[in-house]
């Protein structure tokens, strides 16, 4: 099984859907008793998720319209 530093450590291949089959099973699984695990790996979604969305330019990004942007609700 799983211990919270292996899940911090998994976490991009976790987002990304690049886990072997029995690593997934013991993500599922540690997923289900460890409630801080499960919220880290929302907010890992929910960030790469919103840098998506980050045009990338050779312009310097404005971190306070970003912000911004997270504040604002879902239209």
């Amino acid at each position: 099984m799983l211990n919270c530093r292996e899940m911090s450590e998994l976490g991009s291949e976790i987002i990304e859907g690049h886990l072997g089959f029995r690593t997934r099973l013991a993500v599922l699984m540690h997923l289900r008793m460890c409630s801080r695990c499960t919220l880290y790996i929302k907010q890992l979604k929910m960030t790469s998720q919103v840098l998506q969305q980050v045009p990338f330019t050779d312009e310097t990004v404005d971190s306070q319209a970003i912000l911004k942007r997270l504040h604002e609700p879902d239209q």
